[in-house]
């Protein structure tokens, strides 16, 4: 419910703080008092568009604000929060600045919101029943809103908006996927061509040096063992072998040793040069057994080379080692089309059950919205009896439609007539502007409480009603406030008295400037406006006597 409005700095409004309690609130002025202006704040606060024409002084900010009770939760506001990055609570602030530059800003729980989110919220929050809001029988969705709400399918329906919101995210999720999963299929011969390419080549890391110091050796084979001979025969062989010539050297060290202690460590030199060189005249040797000249081999090697080599330039990198990464890269990416195609498998039938569970309860919603509809046609007349259109006529078409939307497959159309020689017509193309209103007022009286709504604000909507109607007419407001919080502006005495809580919005001129006032009448002081909206300006005893009684009747 809403229970608290704040407004600064708008139209004829300088500053403006009003409380509003449970039941029925009755608000009255005298036309051009500023009645309007505050139901038109309340519409700017929910998402209507700004105006700097809105603005009392045009240097100032004008700033609306209005405070909100949940009763208890509501599953399309919660999912309204979550959708929109909002924590849900029970205390709801709507806030919204015009800047005199026409810019505004708009924040939920002083967090910062868009005029989408505001419209929403004043759709869950608020229904302000006025004159162009009979229109809303005419449009596609309300009249089965209505009609759910009557039959008190609003779990199902709630139900039915929960699954049809997961189809329509499924949906967008396999289009998004296979629309991928397509585009990578085209490439995936080719990948695949690439993968089995690199697969096949066997790939080692380290290989490439290896082969290329192993060609090296192969190509010069022959000089290499030329080398290792001229060594090995230098060192045992020849004319004046190496090893020999040493030993003779070993000799005639341990000679001089023998004479002087200071030579002893030359022989042990040469000691050591010996036996080193015989290793490695050793080591030459089998070099020299293993060093062979293989034409079969250099050919593989060069062949095996030239393998990788191809795959490096046609790939654009300089080693084995980069190859493998790329041979791993284009195996993930096999994967993820696999992958894709397996998930889009899992996708489709979960989207094939989830289709078919809404498809059923949108089935269900249908039967039970025709099952009800001459129940609601009748009950709707009778009230419009009670409005003063005695002879009112009103059928539904219900049909059912090749596509899923918010509220199923389901299209209503409502035909009206009030009078009993005519036959009913579409209904914004034969009811008048007063037909409408009471059309919706005996709606809004049959729904509201199942529809869930915990505000309803009523417009003016008892224009040109007067006498026993209008009391009929206080009556149905009346009764909806037992259920919900109700704000009616209205100029109907027999509406004002039944209020539980009486606003007067006046002018008051203020230093020579007007401005727009809310006070609230108790007592004496609401006997006497309901005696001026009976008598006019000139309030008469009988007028003040008939307002008693008429709020007497009601308490």
């Amino acid at each position: 419910m809403l229970y608290s409005l704040s407004i600064s700095n708008f139209a004829l409004i300088n500053v403006l703080e009003v409380d509003f309690s449970e039941g029925l609130t009755i608000i009255t002025g005298e036309t051009g008092a500023g009645k309007s202006i505050i139901l038109g704040a309340l519409s700017l606060l929910l998402g209507e568009k700004a105006d700097v024409d809105f603005l009392r002084d045009p240097a100032a900010n004008a700033v609306i604000e209005a405070c909100f009770r949940i009763p208890e939760k509501d599953p399309d506001l919660e999912q309204l929060f979550v959708d929109n990055g909002l924590d849900y609570a029970d205390e709801l602030t709507v806030r919204r600045v015009v800047y005199p530059t026409g810019k505004s800003r708009a924040f939920v729980n002083d967090q910062p919101a868009n005029l989408p989110l505001l419209k929403s919220l004043g759709n869950v929050l608020i229904d302000i029943h006025s004159q162009h809001e009979n229109l809303l029988l005419s449009n596609y969705e309300y009249p089965l809103h209505m009609v759910d709400a009557f039959a008190g399918q609003s779990s199902r329906t709630q139900q039915y908006k929960t699954i049809h919101r997961e189809v329509t995210t499924l949906a967008a999720r396999v289009r998004s996927l296979r629309a991928s999963y397509e585009k990578k299929q085209q490439d995936t011969d080719y990948l695949q061509f690439q993968y089995d390419e690199l697969e096949q080549a066997k790939l080692v890391a380290g290989e490439q040096e290896e082969l290329e110091e192993e060609l090296k050796l192969l190509e010069h084979a022959t000089d290499i063992r030329q080398s290792l001979y001229r060594i090995t025969y230098i060192l045992e062989e020849g004319e004046l072998p190496v090893l020999a010539s040493i030993k003779e050297a070993e000799r005639l060290a341990a000679s001089m040793a023998e004479h002087h202690k200071d030579y002893s460590q030359m022989g042990e030199r040469l000691e050591q040069a010996r036996v080193e060189l015989k290793d490695l005249a050793q080591e030459c040797t089998r070099a020299l057994e293993q060093v062979r000249e293989q034409p079969g081999r250099m050919d593989s090697v060069g062949e095996r080379l030239d393998t990788l080599y191809t795959l490096e330039r046609k790939h654009n990198v300089q080693t084995v080692e980069e190859l493998i990464v790329l041979k791993d890269s284009f195996a993930r990416q096999l994967e993820a089309v696999q992958n894709d195609s397996t998930l889009l498998e899992q996708l489709e039938e979960e989207l094939r059950l989830q289709t078919g569970e809404r498809n059923r309860l949108a089935a269900t919603l249908h039967k039970e919205r025709a099952e009800v509809l001459d129940k609601l046609a009748a009950l709707l007349c009778a009230r419009l009896a009670l409005l003063g259109i005695p002879d009112a006529q009103l059928t539904f078409d219900l049909n059912l439609q090749p596509h899923y939307g918010p509220l199923g497959n389901s299209s209503l159309q409502v035909f009206f007539s009030a009078n009993k020689d005519m036959a009913p017509r579409e209904l914004s193309s034969i009811a008048s502007g007063g037909e409408m209103s009471r059309l919706m007022l005996c709606v809004k009286s049959v729904v509201a409480q199942s529809a869930g709504l915990s505000t309803i604000i009523f417009d003016e909507v008892d224009m040109g009603v007067s006498g026993k109607i209008a009391d009929s007419m206080g009556d149905m407001i009346h009764d909806l406030s037992e259920n919900m919080q109700v704000l009616a502006i209205t100029h109907l005495p027999q509406v004002a008295a039944k209020g539980k809580t009486h606003y007067l919005v006046r002018k008051d001129l203020v230093e020579d400037v007007t401005q727009t006032n809310i006070v609230q009448l108790d007592g004496e002081e609401r006997i006497l406006e309901i005696a001026r909206m009976l008598s006019g300006s000139v309030v008469t005893p009988a007028a003040i006597e008939n307002a008693r009684e008429l709020v007497n009747r009601v308490s």
